[in-house]
């Protein structure tokens, strides 16, 4: 049953150009999903489609507000007011206002306690969000999505940061939300285990927006059908077409040739005959030669269209150049190590330079604490810590980005010793190209934040990759190309991620559970 009709969205960005027009989408009932790669719209396409139904959609944006660190948990929830009304409410003052805030949210306090309880977070509304992990942060703002009943939910990429647990805690949250009636969910993620439940799915491309009605392994299906039938299609539009400009060329030889021999003709003929055969020569050739034109406009026509069918996806890849010397040089040493949050239980380990670590654990349990331990942003509990090399640290949020700043600008000034056009260079083949790589790092898609910070972090020699779940945000094409780059990245590196998939593919040799 389709529950919702949005009007015709289009976005034009800044420069002119135009990512997306008269999108049309209808909405289902039920689980629907939005995919496309990196940079394509999504986001702001979810953005105009939540602006439709202000009444009945919530919309779970991909990446919270700037500077979050900072915020309380209640004000990040936006949920402030509510419990302010409650506390009122509390101390006997009672006005329309508050009553109206409160209705819905009598439980509000508690429920949201007992959930900060539940993910072995401290049951504060009012801590700083930087005490929560990014695993923990999503979970609340998902549980707050789903709390509030609306009847349409966009959830913009919400699987990221979560671990399995958290994961099966989504599925579960979806699966209750949706078996009430006349609701619906529209899920923008790469993740493919939760686009396994979608019963429609909608693809984003630069060429519009196509429906396919299954999961994503109906989609897979579907589109290398489509694929294959349009290569097909192209393979022949292009032999028709070559096969008319042949007959057009040889029609053209023979009427050349046949002129050549009139000519030489004309001195045993009468004037008037030789016009005569001329007259009807030149009428024939020229209907033939409308009747070419004709058919090699409709070849090239046919061509065409084909064409417009075709998405043109330009080639990507990561350059991870750094070098690392050929010794088993002992880079990192820590003895009975005891971080400053999460798992307090000593940590004793140690890397040389060419290991790849896997730090496993579930959400908060302190796996990027370690990683900031290990960049000197937090000074350890207790123990000993000994770093032979340098780091670079990708955490999280992309907080090594300045997002006032262009791509080009962030690359450059962390990356001072390259040049402008190898920055360029760089930045083109990881898809940031032309007037991209010269947008500020706050105007570009998750996807593309995380796309320039992985280069940032990776053009540096002899030294140790600290990466705080890289793989977030990435479509699912791009986090294969990060895979075999890392796969083939001649240094050591410690990465976080919930993505046993992607794990699966780095050449892992050392797992660290926390």
């Amino acid at each position: 049953m389709t529950l919702y009709h949005f009007s015709p969205c289009s976005f034009s960005l800044a420069n002119g150009d135009i990512l997306y027009r008269d999108i049309r989408l209808s909405l289902d009932s039920g689980l629907s999903a939005l995919i496309g790669r990196n940079g394509i719209g999504k986001s702001l396409l979810a953005a105009q489609l939540a602006a439709q139904q202000p009444a009945d959609c919530y919309l779970l944006p991909q990446l919270p507000p700037t500077h979050w660190q900072q915020l309380r948990l209640a004000d990040l929830l936006g949920i402030t007011p509510i419990l302010n009304a409650l506390q009122q409410l509390a101390n006997g003052h009672c006005d329309t206002g508050s009553l109206s805030l409160i209705d819905g949210h009598w439980q509000l306090q508690d429920d949201l306690c007992h959930e900060l309880q539940q993910i072995g977070a401290t049951p504060d509304l009012w801590q700083v969000c930087s005490s929560l992990s990014g695993g923990q942060l999503n979970h609340l703002r998902l549980w707050w999505a789903f709390y509030q009943q609306r009847p349409l939910l966009i959830l913009d990429e919400p699987s990221n940061h979560l671990d399995s647990e958290a994961r099966f805690w989504l599925s579960q949250r979806i699966a209750r939300f949706l078996a009430r009636p006349k609701t619906a969910i529209l899920l923008i993620s790469h993740d493919q285990a939760l686009l396994q439940q979608a019963s429609v799915l909608y693809e984003l491309t630069s060429i519009g927006l196509h429906r396919y009605g299954g999961n994503y392994a109906f989609y897979q299906q579907q589109r290398q059908l489509q694929h294959t039938a349009l290569q097909q299609q192209r393979q022949q539009a292009e032999r028709n077409l070559a096969q008319q400009q042949r007959q057009a060329q040889s029609a053209a030889e023979r009427a050349a040739k046949r002129q050549q021999q009139g000519e030489k003709r004309r001195g045993s003929q009468a004037t008037i005959l030789l016009d005569y055969q001329k007259n009807r020569a030149q009428s024939a050739v020229s209907a033939r030669r409308t009747q070419e034109q004709h058919q090699l406009k409709q070849a090239q026509q046919q061509l065409q269209q084909v064409k417009a069918q075709q998405e043109i996806i330009k080639p990507q890849q990561f350059y991870l150049q750094a070098t690392a010397a050929n010794n088993n040089k002992l880079w990192v040493n820590a003895v009975a190590l005891q971080l400053a949050y999460g798992n307090r239980q000593p940590l004793s380990f140690n890397w040389r330079n060419k290991q790849r670590v896997h730090l496993q654990g579930r959400n908060g349990s302190g796996k990027s604490t370690l990683l900031q331990t290990l960049a000197g942003l937090l000074a350890p509990a207790a123990g000993q810590l000994q770093l032979n090399c340098t780091v670079h640290y990708l955490d999280q949020h992309f907080s090594l980005l300045n997002f006032s700043q262009s791509a080009l600008a962030n690359l450059r000034q962390y990356c001072p010793l390259i040049s402008e056009t190898a920055a360029r260079t760089l930045l083109a083949s990881a898809g940031l190209r032309a007037d991209k790589a010269l947008q500020p790092a706050g105007v570009l898609s998750g996807g593309e934040r995380m796309k320039l910070a992985m280069l940032m972090v990776s053009q540096h020699n002899d030294s140790l990759l600290l990466l705080d779940e890289p793989d977030n945000h990435l479509d699912l094409e791009t986090k294969t190309l990060l895979a075999e780059a890392l796969y083939h990245y001649p240094a050591g590196f410690v990465v976080v991620s919930h993505d046993q998939h992607f794990i699966a593919q780095l050449g892992i040799d050392t797992v660290l559970q926390i």
